[in-house]
């Protein structure tokens, strides 16, 4: 049974000319340059609103969207994803995105982000603090299918206790490509109990002090001081 999904329509628009001159001229027209490919067919060169993808972004499902690409003017569709988006380093505005063509009725292979729910016992109650190393795990699944984030309840998790991959809940027809002995979330000591147990212990009563260094050369002087005034 076909699961139903919103249609999401982004309009671009197709270009024939590239190089940098060109991308140039269409950020300047407050678009962006685009390359469609995938599935075995020839890529092609288009401009978006960058807008457009930045609400596309902001949806549940972020970068792991499945939406319908449209060309202004015609009637040509095609269902996509966005799989590389480039950055100015400095504005952080969208400057190159690339869309990847998606078959609806084959699976998917894309990263899924992990949440935590829950404070685990081994924070509340033990002193440490957890430990968020893998925040995200590769799938495939259908493409209707993706989920939009794995959540895992650390609760039950105390000091020194971790949770992996293998521990994940994931639908029917959602396999896992990741290690599952992956580590996603570990409760470890804090550095400030870690710091207590490293204080040096001071000597116990009645032990030897070291010697002091230079002591015997210190007791011959004073013997040849001696023999002088004699």
């Amino acid at each position: 049974m076909p699961v139903e999904r919103e249609t999401i329509n982004v309009e671009v628009e197709a270009r024939t000319d590239t190089g940098k001159n060109v991308c140039r001229r269409i950020r300047a027209a407050g678009k962006v340059p685009a390359n469609v490919y995938g599935l075995g067919l020839a890529p092609f060169a288009v401009a978006v609103s960058p807008r457009r993808i930045e609400e596309v972004l902001k949806m549940g499902s972020g970068r792991n969207t499945i939406f319908r690409l449209s060309l202004a003017g015609g009637t040509e569709t095609r269902d996509v994803m966005l799989r590389e988006m480039q950055r100015d380093p400095v504005s952080d505005r969208l400057i190159h995105v690339d869309f990847a063509r998606v078959d609806l009725s084959k699976p998917v292979t894309v990263d899924v982000p992990i949440h935590l729910e829950g404070l685990a016992e081994g924070v509340k109650n033990e002193g440490g603090i957890m430990d968020f190393i893998q925040r995200s795990v590769q799938i495939s699944c259908p493409a209707l299918e993706i989920p939009e984030q794995f959540v895992i309840d650390v609760s039950d998790l105390h000091l020194n206790q971790n949770l992996a991959v293998k521990d994940l809940v994931v639908g029917e027809g959602v396999t896992v490509l990741d290690e599952p002995s992956a580590i996603i979330a570990v409760v470890v000591p804090s550095r400030a109990e870690v710091s207590e147990e490293t204080v040096t212990e001071e000597p116990e009563e009645g032990a030897e002090e070291p010697e002091v260094v230079g002591k015997g050369k210190e007791a011959e002087g004073e013997k040849q001081q001696e023999g002088g005034s004699e």
